[in-house]
């Protein structure tokens, strides 16, 4: 058996990071026209045999914040992180953990099988399955002349 591994490569995570906090400082810079958002929970996406999977990192939400709507060709999942109680806490050293509302918009496919979607949630990482139809696709072959 052949193992394969995937290393994300630096260069491109940081290049990411440093794009999502450039466009979130440019967001803030609009003042009242910005959008006020907790956090945005990162999400993998990938294709099955049986159609697609939305993993979404979600550590800290309780499972009854969530919500998932489908709304015509798009996925919406949205919800709440609280912020913990903290009690007699005299002053914060480091904050890096977001908290508050979030929501991310998903497209589907043409061959979604929007009744047949479901979802599961466990350690933290919420996983939306979402089936192709019956018959959704097709291969076509080639002939050689």
């Amino acid at each position: 058996m052949i193992r394969i591994r995937r290393i994300a490569a630096p260069d491109l995570s940081t290049i990411h990071r440093r794009m999502e906090q450039t466009m979130e400082t440019l967001i803030r810079g609009l003042g009242h026209l910005a959008v006020t958002r907790g956090f945005v929970p990162r999400a993998d996406i990938h294709e099955i045999a049986a159609g697609m999977l939305v993993t979404l990192d979600l550590g800290g939400v309780p499972r009854d914040a969530i919500e998932i709507v489908i709304e015509g060709e798009f996925i919406r999942v949205s919800g709440v992180r609280r912020e913990p109680e903290v009690g007699d806490c005299l002053r914060w050293h480091q904050m890096e953990i977001a908290y508050g509302p979030f929501e991310r918009v998903f497209a589907l496919p043409p061959e979604a099988d929007v009744d047949a979607i479901s979802a599961t949630f466990q350690d933290g990482f919420l996983q939306i399955t979402v089936p192709r139809r019956a018959g959704g696709g097709r291969q076509v072959p080639v002939d050689v002349s």
